[in-house]
């Protein structure tokens, strides 16, 4: 696996007279860093969902921006923006991990070796939370199945009494990987072709194609994929050796199905996202337009692909903070945004970040390289419950829209915020003035601290003895609960794994995350807090100085037993890979000197 990244500006990018934005869109706020032609650093913070004054928050924040500081007309509301004073956009969504999380994706089914219907309803058989009795089954992505009546298998590993006699009438193949495959079974084009055409029927718009051993021999996969493509699925049509060409179907075929799932929701919204702008200048390359990967780095857009996108949202902000922290310590990155709170650990010491190879998304298994992120459903729009005579922090929340009670929105709900509001911890003439009817007022205090009263009288008061609790100490007790929620995936990304907390420094962003940062720090009993100037939009802040990544791979048979063996055997694809990976950051305009490769095994 081939990682080739660089620090530097696309060369192709004209950075005299340019804006280059870079934009995080967050569950809550979108958040809008733009490098102006001056070079002076600009922010600017909009909320997510706003739909009765902008149909999509990141094109509103580049138009006010080139409106406030471009030199030429400035741009109407109503206008779509020209991209003549774009020099690059870089982006992070996480419109992926919202259609994962909520199962809100493209119609998908997937095809599977006959035999193996139930497969990713079996799975693992692993039991990650074995005491919780009210565990449930996490819904699978896929609407439908359909068996494919085609095998394969490995020829060393088949065992046949009738092998030697029958040797001469089985069909070999050489696969990928250089192991002998035996064809048992090849599908009927025919047959296929007529599943096919039922599914689209039925409304089916993607295709998740996942065979046995199909990542050494593809064939087959390829066939049923040329047959869709010629009946017309207008979603996304995925091939497991083109997604992760690795063993373990169950993970392969997981990490295919989340392609195909999530893959059209990002093309959708790329497609309105482009919509806005009244040129041509990001789908003819001219503005370079890419997007932050799970893995930490940028992509074209055009190859932004669904399994890769799952944490693109914080991405941004890991790049930021072991970017911009200073010291030689080991750091914990506590990013709280509106809808939830996302934690992470880079050592500066190593060098690198800190990656997975495989991971479980609710109940998806994600075999993709992705950076070792851990998410808690808590966050300054984490809506605040009374249940069971319990104060309770999440794990729902009130999002952008209608958003917590003190947005001036009707519908809003008790949230985090509020009770950071009633504290006096969050200071609403240092808050964006974009609340009310006409996006000019500043957060509501006053509805904030009825709401907490009406929850202290109606729904405390007569559900428990403690009449005498006052509306602040009510909004510290949801602090705490919520601290607490915060505090458990940071002692699990280092106590867990024997790192001492003491000796590490804690980076706090995100919109609320400096509220309760010293908070934190006392509870895991870390001495050092670092907060950025930029620390409320570090995620977007942090995509300027991302770098862009090819990750290419191949699978292989053999066992090496040392490295040394490793980069003997493995030399010729390694520097195949290397090549591939090479010639992609090329076409992007990137010159041999400014590419580094690293190489995984």
């Amino acid at each position: 696996n081939n990682n080739n990244n660089n620090n530097n500006e696309n060369n192709n990018d004209n950075n005299n007279n340019k804006f280059h934005f870079c934009i995080d869109r967050g569950g809550t706020f979108t958040d809008v860093h733009c490098i102006l032609p001056s070079g002076q650093h600009v922010v600017r913070k909009l909320l997510s969902d706003d739909p009765s004054h902008y149909p999509d928050a990141p094109t509103e924040g580049i138009r006010r921006v080139l409106a406030e500081f471009s030199s030429s007309s400035a741009q109407e509301s109503e206008s779509k923006v020209s991209t003549k004073h774009i020099g690059s956009i870089r982006m992070g969504t996480t419109v992926a991990t919202n259609a994962l999380l909520e199962r809100d994706g493209s119609p998908m089914a997937l095809f599977i070796t006959k035999g193996f219907r139930h497969l990713l309803d079996i799975g693992t058989q692993a039991r990650p939370q074995i005491f919780d009795l009210t565990c449930k089954k996490p819904s699978l992505l896929y609407q439908e199945v359909v068996e494919i009546d085609e095998r394969v298998t490995l020829n060393e590993y088949y065992e046949d009494d009738e092998k030697s006699t029958t040797e001469d009438s089985i069909e070999l193949a050489k696969g990928l990987t250089d192991e002998t495959v035996r064809i048992l079974k090849k599908p009927d084009p025919d047959v296929v072709r007529a599943k096919l055409v039922e599914l689209r029927t039925r409304g089916i718009d993607s295709l998740a194609i996942c065979l046995m051993h199909s990542y050494t021999f593809a064939d087959h996969e390829v066939l049923i994929g040329d047959i869709a493509k010629e009946v017309g699925f207008p979603g996304q049509i995925s091939l497991s050796h083109q997604i992760m060409p690795m063993v373990k179907i169950v993970s392969r075929a997981h990490t295919t199905c989340a392609s195909a799932y999530l893959t059209p929701k990002i093309t959708a919204y790329l497609d309105g996202f482009l919509q806005g702008f009244a040129d041509d200048g990001l789908v003819s390359g001219k503005v370079p337009l890419t997007f932050i990967q799970s893995d930490g780095g940028l992509s074209p857009y055009h190859s932004f692909g669904g399994h890769l996108a799952i944490l693109s949202g914080p991405a941004g902000g890991v790049v930021g903070y072991s970017k911009t922290t200073p010291g030689q310590q080991p750091m914990i990155g506590f990013d709280m945004g509106g809808t939830s709170t996302d934690v992470s650990r880079y050592d500066p010491r190593q060098d690198e970040y800190e990656l997975v190879l495989e991971t479980t998304i609710d109940g998806v298994a994600i075999q993709a390289p992705q950076l070792d992120i851990h998410t808690v459903a808590a966050g300054g729009g984490s809506r605040l419950f009374w249940k069971h005579g319990l104060l309770q922090v999440g794990p729902e929340s009130a999002r952008a829209h209608p958003g917590p009670v003190c947005y001036r929105k009707d519908g809003g709900v008790l949230a985090v915020t509020d009770a950071n509001l009633v504290l006096g911890r969050l200071l609403p003439q240092e808050f964006p003035r974009i609340f009310g009817p006409s996006e000019d007022q500043p957060l509501d205090v006053d509805a904030s601290r009825e709401a907490f009263q009406e929850l202290l009288q109606s729904t405390i008061g007569e559900q428990s003895s403690s009449s005498s609790l006052s509306l602040e100490e009510l909004a510290s007790g949801y602090i705490q609960v919520a601290n607490e929620a915060m505090c458990r995936p940071i002692r699990n990304l280092t106590q867990m794994k024997g790192h001492d907390l003491g000796g590490h420094t804690l980076a706090c962003f995100g919109g609320a995350g400096p509220q309760h940062a010293c908070a934190m720090a006392q509870a895991l009993g870390m001495s050092r807090v670092f907060v950025h100037r930029y620390g409320g939009v570090l995620s977007a802040y942090g995509l300027s100085m991302a770098d862009a990544v090819a990750d290419v791979q191949e699978p292989t048979g053999g066992l090496a037993l040392s490295a040394t063996d490793a980069e003997q055997e493995y030399a010729e694809p390694l520097r195949r890979l290397k090549e591939q990976a090479m010639t992609i950051l090329q076409k992007q305009g990137f010159s041999l000197e400014e590419i580094v490769c690293t190489t995984y095994l």
